[in-house]
């Protein structure tokens, strides 16, 4: 890890990434928590993350193909330019009005297409930006700075919230929009795979989807791994319509809660940054995906069990720890696996389909927890984790196999 800091260029990466998710978290969290507060239902909330889902499980596919056609550096600058255009011109709405809703939702609807822009974007740079030997590093390194900023922003949304409005949470958010564009235009980049984004300019991106449906439909295993390893990430974007739900009408707590939810998964994840190397060099890559799933299974079905504020953050704390585990053991793999002229398009592909879980979920959760409570809706994911683990234990082999190989004859090449 000391290796890949000293980099100058993924200091760049790292820090501007550092700033703008911090101004997300906080928005993300002031959104959720104002429709649910103001309107005292989770039906608002629900409604616009299944419009969300919807709007990205068709735009996904065509950004992977865009992705793998141009320059992912550009592809990142876009993607801070139109949150700093949109959000600084809501933000300066706040100051001589109030916020509607439609406003509230136009707000989470950029965020979202943000992070589907940027995720993709980042792990195709990463591949193709850096050696193979720091994979797992850069990695690393990128949960813990992603979920220092979580932390960051679950403990300073709050305050601000509560002290000055959330049009100053979007004005900061804006604002870190514009800091990670400026130090991200200056890192050093060459777009190297020029030469097979200019051979697939005659294919529409229809034919360019299709290609990446191809190629992941013929590894053997591949289309369960990669929707069963996304199941605890999929977990965690369902229950950001529960958890508002949860502490506001289960717990009767306030946002200091949730927001304390919010820094425990961060500090959990940041935790799975610094050792999951330690965990997979002891248990195996199968093991750690494997348990870090079940886990996460056991624990949701404990906090469901103990209605109290301390068990929910504590409960968080672990997703944290399982959810990143379990990300960054997929994400490497990926890394070694994947041929990078295809990485934005099968990165995209999961995503979308991930999207396609989560509007189901979503759909479910709005019409039901409004009658049965959050509880039950927690209880469903922990089910659906339970399934995810059969389907990795069953699958990931051969993907080990795969990357064992391409890992010798990198080693033979070099």
């Amino acid at each position: 890890m000391k290796e890949v800091f000293a980099n100058v260029d993924f200091r760049k990466l790292f820090f501007s990434n550092l700033f703008s998710g911090f101004g997300q978290g906080m928005t993300m969290i002031g959104i959720a928590w104002y429709l649910v507060e103001k309107t005292g239902s989770a039906q608002l909330l629900g409604s616009t993350m299944f419009t969300s889902a919807v709007l990205m499980f068709f735009i996904g596919p065509y950004i992977g193909t865009l992705i793998d056609r141009f320059s992912r550096k550009k592809m990142l600058l876009v993607e801070n330019l139109i949150g700093f255009s949109v959000l600084g011109a809501l933000a300066i709405w706040g100051f001589f009005g109030s916020y509607v809703e439609w406003m509230l939702i136009a707000i989470y609807l950029v965020t979202t297409f943000m992070y589907q822009i940027h995720y993709p974007a980042q792990s195709a740079l990463v591949q193709e930006g850096f050696e193979p030997r720091h994979y797992n590093s850069i990695n690393s390194l990128l949960e813990i700075e992603g979920q220092t900023a979580s932390v960051l922003a679950g403990g300073v949304a709050g305050f601000l919230l509560n002290s000055y409005g959330l049009h100053i949470v979007i004005l900061f958010n804006a604002l870190t929009y514009l800091f990670a564009f400026g130090l991200l235009s200056t890192m050093k980049y060459t777009f190297t795979l020029e030469g097979e984004a200019k051979a697939n300019q005659g294919v529409n991106w229809l034919g360019q989807l299709g290609q990446s449906w191809r190629y992941i439909r013929e590894k053997r295993g591949f289309m369960v791994f990669g929707i069963s390893a996304m199941m605890p990430f999929i977990a965690i974007m369902a229950s950001n319509l529960l958890k508002p739900v949860y502490v506001s009408q289960t717990l009767k707590a306030d946002v200091s809660i949730f927001s304390l939810g919010e820094m425990a998964y961060a500090i959990g994840a940041v935790a799975a940054g610094i050792l999951v190397s330690l965990l997979v060099a002891k248990m195996g890559q199968l093991s750690a995906i494997v348990g870090n799933t079940l886990l996460f299974a056991i624990v949701i079905v404990a906090m469901v069990s103990l209605p109290y504020g301390w068990a929910l953050v504590a409960s968080y704390m672990v997703y944290g720890w399982c959810n990143a585990s379990v990300r960054l053991i997929r994400q490497s793999l990926y890394m070694t696996i994947v041929p990078k002229h295809f990485m934005g398009r099968v990165m995209s592909f999961f995503n979308s389909v991930g999207m396609m879980m989560r509007l189901v979920l979503i759909g479910g959760f709005t019409t039901m927890i409004d009658y049965t409570g959050a509880g039950a809706g927690y209880l469903v994911l922990a089910g659906l984790l339970l399934l995810a683990a059969v389907g990795i234990a069953i699958t990931m082999r051969s993907m080990l196999a795969e990357a064992s190989t391409q890992a010798a004859v990198a080693s033979e090449e070099s």
